[in-house]
């Protein structure tokens, strides 16, 4: 009776809390909005600079400005250079995004429902350029464009966004497919419907959201691709991240924080277009 009376009091006193434990049982919801408002201003702090400092009539380094001025702005809308690798550049993105998801939707059926063998393979080779460091994979691409004659231009900077935008639309895709309720495809097919419409009306709207959500991936990084790019576009293939480095490189003004700002909001108001048109097919479709 005694020991059992000495193993409770030794319990008990193992669950007093430590005061490094109380203090963060008191103060952790404090700790937790400290650590996110640290990280957030990590990451937007920099950005707002670079949207205030668009604005500086000075030297492009110089902070905080002295005097603020519009006179960039008016400067960028009468630079052609700028205008078309803006325009290159939505050419290039949303074509690469439909190749992308198209090859990453046929890739994540075939891992998932395809017996065949090499699918591991497969499912590897689909994702092996994520840990593939950019520079080897953009020289590649050139030796590779040269052997087979692949001159430079469009389509071969679409290739390499594909190539460089599949992988991570694989990675969002393909678990869509693996988490699918398949009993709801086998009810379609026990009512007479084959393959191809299971497909279109059973599968297809069930994964659609990691569809889209892969396809987003692949616009955004497609949009701010720039080490590919650089190693095989074409000289009439400059894209805006290419454009700005140039600028970087020769001609450092506070343009180059203008067309930062424009690169900002191209990008993001692409994705609010994508959402608002899925959101809306949602909304239709209910």
């Amino acid at each position: 009776m005694v020991g059992m009376v000495s193993r409770a009091v030794e319990i008990a006193t193992d669950m007093v809390p430590t005061p490094l434990e109380r203090f963060v049982e008191i103060h952790a919801n404090r700790l937790a909005q400290v650590t996110m408002l640290v990280v957030f201003s990590f990451l937007w702090v920099p950005i707002f600079v670079l949207v205030f400092m668009s604005f500086a009539a000075g030297g492009v380094l110089s902070f905080p400005p002295e005097e603020l001025t519009l006179e960039w702005y008016w400067q960028f809308l009468g630079n052609d250079a700028a205008i078309r690798s803006i325009l290159t550049t939505i050419k290039i993105s949303p074509i690469a995004t439909i190749i992308t998801v198209t090859l990453a939707t046929l890739i994540s059926y075939a891992v998932d429902r395809l017996p065949f063998p090499g699918k591991g393979v497969l499912r590897m080779l689909a994702t092996l350029p994520i840990i593939v460091p950019l520079v080897v994979t953009g020289i590649a691409l050139v030796l590779f464009y040269g052997v087979i004659g692949f001159d430079s231009g469009y389509w071969n900077t679409v290739v390499a966004h594909v190539i460089r935008t599949i992988p991570f639309a694989t990675l969002v895709i393909l678990p869509t497919f693996l988490t699918f309720d398949r009993e709801l495809e086998e009810a379609a097919k026990d009512l007479g419907a084959d393959e191809l419409h299971t497909f279109v009306e059973i599968t297809l709207p069930n994964v659609m959201p990691g569809i889209v959500a892969g396809g987003l991936l692949a616009f955004t990084l497609s949009f701010n691709e720039f080490v590919y790019t650089y190693f095989v576009k074409g000289s009439g293939q400059t894209t805006l991240p290419v454009y700005i480095w140039d600028q970087i490189r020769y001609n450092v003004t506070p343009e180059v924080n203008v067309i930062s700002v424009v690169f900002l909001l191209v990008a993001a108001g692409g994705i609010l277009v994508a959402v608002w048109l899925t959101r809306t097919e949602l909304i239709v479709g209910e």
